[in-house]
Parts: structure tokens; sequence; C-alpha cells
């Protein structure tokens, strides 16, 4: 059995697989987790942006939570997503996932919808949320693009210098911010997992503990195999699976209107799921399921 109370490697941002009236389809979520453990990834996070856990009904997501929980069954460590737009709804949700007892950790972004605007309003929702732990332990989640506002380093170091965090994910896209991250937050006892895929190699090399790619619900093995590539000293090696990383990147997420229809699309392709996408958010048309196709048939 893994142990659950570290991180390190690959951990997916697993997708929620939909049924046509967009209710969690529990055969193929359970389906998405083993594929995903038997690949040999680190840990699995739910209820991220990839797995659309601010867009379901708070029905879908309790079922979400839960079902994850029971497929998952203590074999890697397991990460809930807690975003939301208030204190008292992101401590609602830490609050449900405790109570299933499966999660190891919950991640909370800063909230959204009336963006928070400084450093104050982070640090007063993150100790709020700490403090309502219930045995988990809090990752920082720096995603500004879906939220709306960027947890600065400094903000995160002083998060882990309160002994609040060990981890964080940093999504910016920014690779200035995420060395921030990296080389402030060391002596703080800050670890960080790198959340932007064309930065991973530069992440892992300067001392990034490991990723979390969306890519990884596509393609888990070859992700894997950046991170061992890295992990042994072939620098090569991991470029070379890095670059074909990047060639499926661009096609399944830059490619269409939605990032993720792509991802959700591929996964179906593999017998998991119908790709369906939380609406209003834009399906994959036929266009760009025949250059997913190809790309896929080149992995």
């Amino acid at each position: 059995m893994s142990d659950t109370h570290s991180l390190k490697g690959v951990v997916v941002p697993v997708i929620t697989p939909l049924d046509d009236d967009e209710t969690v389809d529990e055969t193929a979520f359970h389906d998405q987790i083993d594929r995903l453990i038997d690949a040999g990834v680190g840990g699995l996070f739910v209820g991220g942006s990839a797995g659309e856990g601010p867009l379901h009904t708070e029905t879908e997501w309790r079922r979400m939570i839960e079902i994850a929980g029971v497929a998952v069954d203590g074999r890697v460590p397991l990460l809930g997503g807690v975003a939301d737009t208030s204190t008292r709804r992101v401590v609602d949700k830490i609050e449900r996932i405790a109570a299933t007892g499966a999660y190891q950790f919950f991640v909370p972004t800063p909230t959204f919808y009336l963006a928070n605007s400084c450093a104050a309003e982070h640090l007063r929702l993150h100790e709020t949320c700490w403090q309502h732990r219930g045995g988990m332990e809090m990752i920082a989640y720096n995603i500004p693009s879906c939220v709306g506002s960027a947890l600065a380093p400094d903000t995160v170091v002083t998060m882990a210098a309160n002994g609040w965090i060990r981890y964080c994910k940093e999504s910016s896209g920014d690779r200035d911010t995420l060395l921030h991250y990296l080389n402030d937050g060391g002596p703080a006892g800050l670890q960080t997992l790198v959340g932007d895929e064309p930065l991973i190699v530069a992440g892992l090399i300067a001392g990034g503990v490991g990723f979390v790619p969306v890519l990884g619900n596509v393609v888990p093995e070859l992700c894997v195999g950046i991170f061992d590539a890295v992990s042994r000293g072939d620098l090569a090696g991991a470029v070379e699976r890095h670059a074909r990383l990047m060639r499926i990147r661009d096609v399944l997420l830059l490619a269409g209107d939605c990032w993720l229809s792509g991802i959700k699309y591929a996964v179906s392709t593999m017998g998991i799921g119908n790709g369906r996408i939380s609406s209003p958010l834009q399906p994959t048309d036929d266009q760009h399921k025949e250059a997913i196709a190809a790309v896929l048939a080149e992995a």
C-alpha cells in the first residue's frame, strides 16, 4: 500500500466522467481511477479544475467525492478539491471530505466570483481552512487563470512557516513565480508540485517534488516516465518524453474552445465514459476529434 501521507511524482487531477444528464458516471469513474493507479501514478486529485469540481451540483459533488474515496481505497494519496466562492462554503466542503475518512489532503484555491484582492484575504481564508482540517493536510493551490487572483510566493511561504501546509500546487504558468515558490519556500519546508505542463522538467530539476498534469488522464505512463527519467538523472530521456507530451498537449488542450473537452473526449476513446463535459462548456467538434485520434495514434 502507498504512503498516503506524502506526495511525490505524478499526481493526476482526475476527470469526472458524466452521464448524459450530467450526473457522475460511477462505473467510468471507477475505471479511470483504476487505470491511473495501475499506471503507477503517485496520487489522485479529485474535484479540481479537471474534475469540474466547482461546476457540479451539490448532490453530484458529494457523489464524486464519495465514489472516488471508495474507488481509491487507500492505494495512493487522495486529494479533494474544495474551491468555492466564500470561506464558509469552502469549510463546508472540507468537513464533508473529512467525514468520508478517505482523503489525506484537501486543496483550496483563493475564493472566486468576488476575487480575493490581497494577501490578508488569502491568509484569512487559509487559516480558517487549516483550523477545520479534520485530520487532513491542506495544500495551497495557485491557479489565477481560474480564480482571478494569485497566491504570491511570500504568502505561501508564510503559510508554510506557520505550519499550515507542507505542499503547494503552482499553476500560474509563470516560470519566475514557480522558481520563487521553489527557492523561497524551501527554507520554510515548502514542497512544490508543478501544475503547468510546459514547465514540468524545469520545475523538477529546480526542486519540485512532482507535477500535476491534466494529460495524465490520457497518457499516465508517459507522465510517470518523465518523472522517473528526471529522478534517475536521464535528462535527455526526460526532455524527449516531455516533447512528446507537449505535442499531445498542442492538440488536446489548445485546438478546441474548451481545454477540458479534448481531454474527456480522448479518455472516452479508450472506453471510459462518453466524453461529456458540463454545460455550457463547448464539447469537442468533429475536426478536433480527428486531430485527437491522429495524435493518440502516434503516442
